[in-house]
């Protein structure tokens, strides 16, 4: 509004006045009163208030005044007309008639124009500038219009010669004059006063509401400055009664934040620790454990200090968790975290990694035979029975070892060097539980050569598996009563590039570790299913082919879709395709591999459980799995003819089979009487040495063709190299 940029106009100009007036000597004065218009100016509520209280005070005044100037013009003309009329009448009235009719000094600054006419109406007098007699007769209010200043009135006076009528023009301009200069110093009295009132109300504003808002502001400020990024704390502010309930509602918001910061603050803290510890021991985590060793690993490389990383690890954890159950489990694991923090004096840092699994720092160990001492200390802490619930329980660990600097290569970066350390105590820990468990190992140099050999050959499987450098054998099986063909049992061989043929219970449980079973074990049933279809079309419509089904493979959820996708593409029905399932993973968890066979079973495939006898089968379960075959392990046949025992448990798989009408396999036939020891116990099936070793899918299709007429011998270079005379070594345990 204008007169807003009225005030910020006067306060730029004023600006520069201080500034002139500083220069000129005049410094504390103009610097207040420029400092208190800069508030001013930079208020717009003050500056609206005094705006608004400027024009009331000047409107309201002349509101008042200007009607009053205009009654006062009035008065004076009116007071004038009535002076010229008494002084005509006299003069008129007191004359000679002489005198009258020839008046002298009738004219004069206010009286500027005469015409009296006598009762006849003829004019008697005419002087000075005539006024406009007719209109004034016709006008009923005896006066005219202000012409250029003036007023022609119409006047009736007594004369000795009787009422004569009298037209005058009346000078009124200096009256005008008069009353204007009046009411122009009134107004600008009137607009002083307004601007007064304005510059009390924005000074009272000032000292009323600007300064002490200024003031909580600049407390505000100050509290949040020297706060250094945390809350800002509570002011102290008494200046005004006005302000305290502002004050007090900043004092709120500013203790609510507190609240709240500390709050946060809590969480944080819940946040970080959680971030770094285990939830369920309160120690160190793997992302704590990884940040310490690194630090440590700096520590040692820069000062020659030596540590040892101990990792400790609960032996068949897992059956404890399913003889006692998760909840047991998890005090297992609480309480032996609770006793290796408990020796945290001793060592530098105790930590899970995952499960059931801790490891330890300890730093300045200058041999291994203070590491083997420390190993045995956490041993006989974690390994001591304790009461819960009833239950006396005791853990079995193993633990591995693994020391800085002797067990890394210094000439690596300490990222890799830490890496390297704690390998190297898994390795050492792996070799501890291979050799029986709840032991500890030191890591050498042999675990690192196998820890290689092991990583070598799972970069070669990788490479196997893409340059197609596997190739599917075949053991066929046959009918012990009519010695015909019923089909064989398809087994993997690996002849690698340089090694030349790997046993496969070498590099089977690798693929298996590495997840490579899954996609090895499909392409091996695809390939058995395709050769076997082949091989019917060529003469052999009633040959079956039995594939080897892993643990991992038969839990991994995917099998049915697998097989059944494999049948499709290779057009093989389902009754000639077997799958074979070791005891163990039979028994991994009954009640879901029963639902599991069952869908097998309806899909129409043929299901044997394979080395039966050797493993732990309930035979109340057994009765519960739609299985059609079960195969008796060689390690009873070996010795069928000599050991009694070895006759006894063969005998009580066969009445098994029979009992729950299965057919029954016989696994390791190397001789005839073994052969004819089965057919006389009434064995279904016979696989073996004696009828053949595997063999690639041509020389089992030359088998097949002199097979019975003749006892086939394949040549010796067409057979699996890799058997070496034993059978267990031909035999392949893996998935579809």
């Amino acid at each position: 509004m204008p007169c807003a940029r009225g005030v910020n106009v006067f306060v730029h100009r004023f600006t520069n006045w201080s500034n002139f007036a500083r220069l000129m000597g005049y410094d504390s004065n103009f610097l207040m009163i420029r400092h208190v218009l800069e508030k001013l100016s930079s208020s717009r509520p003050a500056r609206k208030l005094a705006v608004v209280v400027l024009c009331s005070v000047f409107t309201a005044q002349l509101l008042l005044l200007l009607p009053l100037m205009w009654v006062k013009y009035h008065q004076a003309v009116d007071a004038q007309i009535e002076q010229e009329r008494s002084s005509l009448q006299s003069i008129i009235q007191h004359s000679p008639p002489e005198t009258f009719l020839n008046p002298q000094g009738l004219i004069n600054s206010a009286l500027v124009g005469l015409v009296v006419t006598d009762a006849a109406g003829n004019p008697v007098i005419t002087q000075g500038e005539l006024p406009e007699f007719e209109d004034l007769t016709q006008n009923s209010n005896n006066s005219g219009s202000n012409r250029s200043g003036s007023i022609d009135v119409l006047w009736f006076l007594q004369s000795d010669k009787g009422r004569v009528l009298a037209a005058a023009r009346i000078n009124t301009a200096p009256i005008y004059q008069s009353s204007m200069e009046f009411t122009i110093t009134l107004v600008l009295a009137s607009l002083l006063i307004s601007v007064v009132a304005a510059l009390v109300t924005l000074w009272g504003t000032n000292r009323s509401y600007i300064t002490p808002v200024a003031q909580l502001t600049d407390k505000l400020r100050d509290s949040r400055e020297n706060s250094q990024g945390r809350v800002p704390d509570k002011i102290e502010y008494a200046e005004t009664e006005d302000l305290n309930g502002l004050a007090e509602e900043y004092n709120n918001l500013i203790e609510a934040q507190q609240r709240a910061a500390r709050q946060v603050k809590v969480k944080q803290q819940y946040l970080e620790f959680a971030a770094h510890h285990d939830p369920l021991t309160h120690l160190p985590n793997r992302l704590m454990f990884e940040d310490k060793l690194k630090r440590t690993v700096a520590t040692a490389v820069e000062n020659d200090e030596p540590f040892v990383v101990f990792l400790v690890d609960l032996d068949n954890f897992k059956f404890f968790n399913d003889q006692y159950g998760h909840l047991v489990g998890d005090k297992m694991v609480a309480e032996i975290g609770n006793r290796l923090q408990s020796m945290m004096h001793d060592i530098d840092m105790v930590a899970r990694l995952d499960g059931d699994e801790f490891v330890v720092i300890q730093r300045n160990i200058q041999d291994r035979t203070a590491a083997e001492e420390i190993a045995r200390r956490v041993m006989n802490i974690a390994t001591a029975p304790y009461e819960y619930r009833g239950f006396t329980l005791k853990a079995a660990v193993s633990v591995g070892i693994s020391c800085f600097p002797k067990d890394v290569h210094g000439d690596q970066d300490e990222e890799m060097m830490g890496e390297e350390i704690v390998n190297n105590a898994a390795v050492a820990l792996q070799e501890a539980k291979s050799n029986g468990k709840n032991q500890y190992q030191l890591f050498n140099e042999k675990m690192r050569s196998r820890l290689t050999a092991r990583i070598r050959l799972e970069q070669d499987l990788k490479l196997a598996l893409q340059e197609n450098q596997f190739e599917v054998y075949y053991q066929p099986k046959i009918d012990i009563q009519t010695r015909q063909v019923t089909g064989a049992e398809a087994l993997v061989r690996w002849k690698h590039p340089t090694d030349g043929f790997i046993s496969p219970e070498v590099f089977v449980p690798v693929a298996e570790e590495a997840g490579m079973i899954i996609e090895l074990g499909e392409w091996i049933l695809r390939t058995a299913c395709r050769e076997t279809r082949k091989l019917q079309q060529l003469g052999f419509s009633n040959l079956n082919i039995a594939v080897n089904i892993s643990t991992v493979q038969f839990t991994d959820g995917n099998l049915l879709p697998m097989v059944s996708k494999a049948l499709k593409d290779t057009m093989l029905p389902p009754k000639f395709l077997e799958l074979e399932i070791t005891e163990s993973a039979v028994m991994h968890d009954p009640e879901e591999v029963i639902n599991s066979l069952h869908e097998l079973s309806r899909f129409g495939l043929g299901l044997a459980i394979d080395d039966f006898g050797t493993g732990y089968s309930s035979l109340a379960y057994l009765k519960r799995f739609p299985v059609h075959t079960l195969k008796i392990d060689r390690a009873f046949i070996t010795d069928i003819s000599s050991d009694s025992d070895d006759v006894a448990i063969v005998e009580a798989v066969l009445g098994l089979g029979k009992h729950f009408n299965m057919k029954v396999v016989a696994e390791g036939v190397e001789d005839e009487d073994q052969l004819k020891f089965l057919s006389t116990q009434g064995c279904d099936i016979a696989q073996g040495y004696f009828i053949s070793r595997p063999m690639p899918v041509a020389v089992y299709l030359a088998w097949l063709r002199k097979w019975p007429h003749g006892m086939y011998t394949p040549n010796a270079d067409n057979v699996d190299k890799a058997d070496n005379g034993d059978d267990k070594v031909s035999v392949l345990k893996f998935g579809t």
